[in-house]
């Protein structure tokens, strides 16, 4: 283990001296660099212009990684290097707090301008990050604070109905102090029409922002505004199954749509419910985006494996964060896991089944015409489980273990996940685990670590290092990691 220590070390010394700003002395650092010849990882945008981006929103694992280190070698320097990035963004956050990050907008290293792809780069996006928020307010409170508010503040556009954007503008002026003293409408309908679209991946991490927020500072207003908000998913779940949702309201219709389909704006929401334009006439009232539970495009971040993989673990570790306070979070998130893994997992394949939230298969047919979620004809197809769905319920499991909740739904779900994913029968008490496995993806020993934590078998601890073995033995290569020996840029997603 001691070698794996010094070359993670060595790597994290080869960040600090070569993968910082060059050009102005600033302690941010790059996205990533190219493996072969060093140099920092560019961006061309579609005009052809070429950033050396810098995100903070991509660095937040490697914040977590120094902090590890940290803790293990005695040596502040990696910590103390990436509090003095965020603090760099603080102060050089908006007047109302926030900072650029995200997929429209972040920073040109070379010239540390904001920009963005796709003409975007004023917007404020957060999808999926769940950032390191326990070391940003370690670092500066009073900005984590602010910063978290204002993130609230520009994507909630109507707090009476929760109207809400992907999609948030920099600059916008609240009280910071009154700030969570407005009243919640406990009367709104699901599934409501209205302006906006409730990516359940931009509420997850409004959620976990505030949830982290009473957690850090004991705001319970924060809390309570996180509940509110993952109420509204909740109770737009279907109704006979529990499944959904990917939104919690259906698109304004506010005009009709073009008439030929090749128009960039077909498939835009400004003409109502996408998936009840593509699919009402053959599948009912069903048919709401809202509702859809499968996944036509590979590299979207939709469909069910956001709601039951990153949502259901972010929801899932939120919970465990908050405690005793946080059992309205799992007892939520249990709730939809259970019905997914009832309605839509095949044990015998490890697939999804495509469905709407009514439950029945689709896969097999055909989309009836044109629109968002594909071309007419396309097969809807089952799909192998994604990694970060079987670590969800590893995750949830272990977390109603703790608190003394058997969920047998949940835990022969895990056991036939990890079975078919060459980890091994983990069904009795005595797990036999596969310590031949040549499986080497970091989510797999993130979740075995979660089962040895649970039950503190030692052959889940086993089974763990040499998960860490394969996984070092295929990503060590030339004093950094990357996916493969022959990947040549390594870098973090900009999304």
């Amino acid at each position: 283990m001691q070698n794996m220590l010094d070359y993670l070390t060595h790597y994290a010394d080869t960040i600090l001296k070569h993968y910082r700003d060059p050009y102005h002395g600033t302690p941010l650092f790059f996205d990533g660099c190219n493996s072969f010849n060093g140099k920092p990882v560019t961006w061309k945008n579609t005009d052809g212009a070429e950033w050396e981006p810098s995100n903070i929103a991509s660095q937040q694992n490697l914040f977590r990684f120094f902090c590890g280190l940290s803790a293990l070698t005695n040596q502040p320097k990696y910590k103390q290097a990436a509090q003095e990035a965020i603090q760099w963004h603080f102060d050089h956050a908006d007047a109302s707090g926030l900072i650029r990050w995200g997929g429209h907008s972040f920073l040109d290293l070379k010239t540390l301008n904001t920009v963005g792809p796709e003409n975007k780069n004023m917007v404020h996006e957060l999808k999926h990050h769940c950032p390191f928020y326990e070391l940003m307010y370690e670092t500066n409170p009073t900005a984590t604070s602010r910063m978290i508010k204002a993130i609230w503040n520009c994507h909630v556009t109507n707090w009476g109905n929760m109207e809400m954007s992907r999609h948030g503008s920099y600059g916008l002026e609240f009280d910071e102090t009154t700030f969570w003293d407005k009243p919640q409408n406990r009367h709104l309908e699901p599934l409501r029409e209205m302006k906006g679209l409730s990516f359940v991946n931009i509420g997850n991490d409004l959620v976990f922002s505030a949830g982290m927020l009473y957690k850090l500072d004991g705001d319970e207003r924060a809390l309570s505004w996180a509940e509110f908000l993952m109420s509204q998913y909740v109770n737009s779940r279907h109704p006979d199954t529990k499944l959904g949702c990917y939104q919690y309201n259906r698109p304004l219709k506010t005009g009709d749509a073009p008439v030929d389909e090749n128009d960039p704006q077909y498939t835009f929401s400004f003409w109502g419910d996408r998936a009840q334009r593509q699919f009402g006439p053959e599948y009912g009232d069903v048919a709401k985006e809202a509702w859809v539970l499968f996944k036509m495009d590979e590299e979207a971040l939709n469909g069910p494996e956001g709601i039951y993989g990153d949502c259901g673990l972010a929801q899932t570790l939120l919970a465990r964060e908050l405690g005793k306070d946080g059992k309205q979070l799992l007892d939520w998130t249990t709730e939809g896991l259970e019905a997914w893994a009832h309605y839509a997992y095949d044990a015998e394949t490890n697939e999804i089944k495509p469905m709407f939230a009514d439950g029945k298969d689709l896969a097999g047919q055909q989309i009836p015409r044109y629109g968002y979620y594909g071309k007419k004809g396309v097969k809807i197809i089952r799909r192998p489980v994604p990694l970060q769905v079987f670590l969800a319920y590893v995750t949830n499991w272990a977390e109603n273990r703790s608190v003394e909740i058997q969920n047998n739904t949940i835990w022969s779900t895990v056991c036939a996940m990890a079975k078919h994913f060459d980890l091994g029968n983990w069904v009795s008490d005595e797990p036999s685990v596969n310590l031949n496995t040549q499986a080497d993806e970091p989510l797999f020993l993130f979740a075995v670590l979660e089962m040895y934590q649970a039950t503190n078998n030692a052959s889940y601890l086993a089974l763990a290092e040499k998960l860490g073995r394969n996984i070092f033995q295929r990503s060590a290569n030339r004093d950094i990691f990357t996916a493969s020996s022959k990947q040549q840029a390594y870098s973090l997603p900009v999304r």
